[in-house]
Parts: C-alpha cells; sequence; structure tokens
C-alpha cells in the first residue's frame, strides 16, 4: 500500500512537472520596424507603464522609448556631445543613464523630460553600464577597453561617486541581485 501511494504520488510529480515543462514562458514578436536604433542600441530599461526605453534611437545620442504596443518615438536628445549606454530607474522615477563621453551619470524627469548631470566624475574611463539597488545606491561598470581593464564605481543617492575597485579586467554588465545581497559584474 505504501508502495502503491509512493509511485502515485512520483507520478502525479512527473506529470506535473512535465505539464510546465511544456508551457511556453513567452512569445517572441517583433515589436519595432528595423532600423530605428542604430547598430549601437544599448541600455533597454522598463518604467512603471511597461514602455521600454533604449539610447541612440535614430542617431547616437538619443533616447527612444517603445510602447507595449510596439509604438516607437523619440523621447529625448540628450546634451551635446553625450552619448548614453546604461539605463535605469530610481525608485521616484526618474532615468538614469550612463554617459560615457561625459564621464557622467544623467538624471531624467520624465513629466518635463528635463536633463540634468546627477553625478560626474572625470576619472571614469566610460561609465556604461549601471546597476541600481531599491535603496537607490547605483553602480558603474566603467571598462577601458583599449587597455583591458576596469573600474567599478558606487554612486550614491546624493551623486556622490566612490571607486569601490579598480583593474578588475574589462568590466561590462552590472546588474543587483533581488534583496540587494550580490552585485554582479562581467
Amino acid at each position: 500500500m505504501q508502495l502503491k501511494k509512493g509511485l502515485i504520488f512520483l507520478i502525479s510529480a512527473i506529470s506535473f512537472n512535465f505539464s510546465f515543462s511544456q508551457e511556453e514562458l513567452f512569445t517572441a514578436k517583433v515589436l519595432t520596424e528595423p532600423d530605428l536604433f542604430t547598430s549601437g542600441i544599448e541600455g533597454p530599461a522598463c518604467d512603471k507603464d511597461g514602455n521600454i526605453y533604449a539610447v541612440n534611437f535614430e542617431k547616437k545620442g538619443t533616447i527612444g522609448k517603445v510602447t507595449p504596443d510596439g509604438d516607437c518615438s523619440l523621447f529625448v536628445e540628450l546634451p551635446e556631445g553625450s552619448v548614453g549606454n546604461g539605463i535605469r530607474f530610481n525608485s521616484n522615477g526618474e532615468m538614469l543613464i550612463a554617459d560615457y563621453t561625459g564621464h557622467n551619470i544623467l538624471k531624467i524627469d520624465m513629466e518635463t523630460k528635463e536633463i540634468s548631470v546627477f553625478a560626474h566624475e572625470p576619472k571614469m574611463n566610460q561609465p556604461n553600464d549601471i546597476a541600481i539597488t531599491s535603496t537607490d545606491i547605483l553602480f558603474a561598470s566603467d571598462p577601458n577597453w583599449k587597455d583591458s581593464t576596469g573600474n567599478l564605481w558606487r554612486i550614491d543617492k546624493d551623486g556622490t561617486v566612490r571607486l569601490l575597485e579598480s583593474d578588475m579586467g574589462t568590466t561590462n554588465g552590472i546588474e543587483v541581485s533581488p534583496g540587494n545581497k550580490i552585485l554582479y559584474i562581467n
């Protein structure tokens, strides 16, 4: 009797797992027309309404917006000479952008589209990708492609920039784990 119950449970568990393994997690579909973004498209991030933002919409130095329905438009042009890379949103809904040519982290008010320098550090090679904690602490990867080295920066809520680690290898992608316990960087 015990063996029969165990076999029924095992068969039920296998059937249960098999039914979930057949379920599609998502369906890929084309959302935008080809070539709306340049070959330098980077830093996609979603706002609270499900809009996707990415840098270099139609030309360098811009940020494009893609609605959940696939409507695309220019959201903002960055200040002269600025080129964005990574994008994240803070808890106030403001957009933060790594400006790798200006050695800045830019901030955009989503209502007014006003762009300001949130943080600046001339010692940055080129802030590339950014990650943000649930308490709005920002981290920036900072590769030096020529020398195959890189740095890791912390940017506090007030815009204070601190070097956390240097000579790491070419730092690029970066993310914070749920719960803010682990910072991943490659």
